[in-house]
């Protein structure tokens, strides 16, 4: 088995296990949503929201389309969440949606120091807010954040700032971590006000 390999057996709730198992993910020259979304497939609605979250905010996110699709890819999965539906589903012509792996992997693997990092400080806590109320709050504040990616999309990297709080939320959902949901709702909070006083 891989470092790789091993990393995401044991780190799949950080955002460096979540890296591995998109490289990981698939074979081919190319690397689809598919590809990717079956690397977590039985582990809930968490990693499905990580997932483009964080391939929008890394340096895959400058790849022309790749926010949009992840804006799509984050408003039905957090839908289905708000929902209350059992387990994640994707249309098939979402799931065949590609893009070069080497390419793809290459600006993955430059976000490794910066993820690992990070990871250090991610622990299971405040264990209130990842409940089901905190998991349709999350729902909710994503889906508003992945339609802002949509008009942001064409703009160089301009979807870091939405993109980055929903790796904050969907991380928190995935590790249990209460207080990075915390944080991601204080942020969605200022952003969501810096917006108001910028626009109305």
């Amino acid at each position: 088995m891989s470092n790789h390999s091993e990393q995401a057996a044991v780190g799949q709730d950080n955002l460096t296990g979540t890296i591995d198992l998109i490289e990981e993910s698939g074979s081919g020259e190319t690397l689809s949503v598919g590809d990717i979304l079956s690397g977590v497939k039985g582990r809930g609605f968490g990693p499905l929201l990580l997932l483009p979250a964080l391939i929008t905010l890394l340096p895959t996110g400058g790849i022309p389309g790749v926010p949009i699709v992840a804006a799509i890819l984050i408003v039905l999965i957090a839908g289905q969440l708000l929902a209350g539906a059992s387990r994640p589903w994707i249309p098939q012509r979402l799931a065949r949606a590609n893009v070069s792996r080497q390419r793809f992997t290459k600006l993955l693997d430059k976000s490794r120091p910066v993820t690992r990092r990070i990871d250090r400080a991610i622990k299971p806590r405040y264990g209130f807010m990842t409940g089901d109320t905190g998991n349709r709050v999350i729902a909710v504040i994503a889906i508003v954040l992945a339609l802002s990616l949509i008009p942001l999309g064409p703009i160089p990297f301009a979807a870091a700032i939405p993109s980055g709080i929903m790796v904050l939320l969907a991380l928190g959902l995935v590790a249990r971590d209460g207080l990075l949901i915390i944080l991601g709702l204080i942020l969605s909070a200022i952003a969501g006000g810096w917006l108001v006083i910028r626009f109305i």
